[in-house]
């Protein structure tokens, strides 16, 4: 599966769930493609990166855009109650920012200490969609334990993958849906 696949599907689910009454957290900005849909589809956006290359490039990308309904924030997802208490839809994409020092990354914990604080909070009729690249050694790591986290949530929840089934390691998408 092409990599656009992958973000054609998220970018529908996005588009047919979210309204301009909702608030939005992008939880890993990277180059800020992501957090400019979601200024478009929402009333407002907050996004998260480590990186302040991140912050730069986005800030920059969303001034080219006009963009006003957002906030940047330079800490890691894990935080993200820290700054946002409520919310309609969290989003993140996974892995390294591109064109960049591949070192830097998300990893496990960090990725599962932000889900665990995320489903305790969410309300009916949010979600959480997180793009998943096991292709490279900590991705895979992250991808399982993200797997694994997923299919322990109580029948509140409805958690769904989006996957090719007949290539391995190929990059999919978790969702992760507020029932009740």
């Amino acid at each position: 599966m092409r990599v656009n696949q992958i973000r054609d599907f998220v970018i529908s689910y996005l588009v047919n769930h979210l309204s301009k009454d909702d608030v939005v957290i992008d939880a890993t900005i990277g180059n800020g493609h992501d957090t400019l849909l979601l200024s478009d589809l929402s009333k407002y956006v907050y996004g998260f990166d480590v990186q302040q290359q991140a912050i730069e490039t986005t800030q920059e990308l969303l001034n080219d855009h006009q963009v006003s309904n957002y906030k940047l924030i330079h800490d890691s997802h894990e935080n993200i109650l820290k700054y946002v208490k409520d919310f309609k839809a969290v989003i993140f994409n996974l892995g390294y920012l591109p064109n960049s020092n591949k070192e830097i990354k998300t990893n496990k914990d960090s990725t599962i200490n932000a889900l665990n604080s995320l489903v305790r909070v969410m309300k009916q009729d949010s979600f959480v969609i997180i793009t998943c690249y096991p292709g490279h050694d900590e991705g895979f790591i992250e991808s399982e334990a993200i797997m694994k986290f997923v299919s322990n949530l109580d029948n509140s929840f409805t958690t769904l993958k989006y996957t090719v089934l007949n290539k391995n390691k190929s990059p999919f998408v978790i969702l992760i849906e507020k029932n009740r």
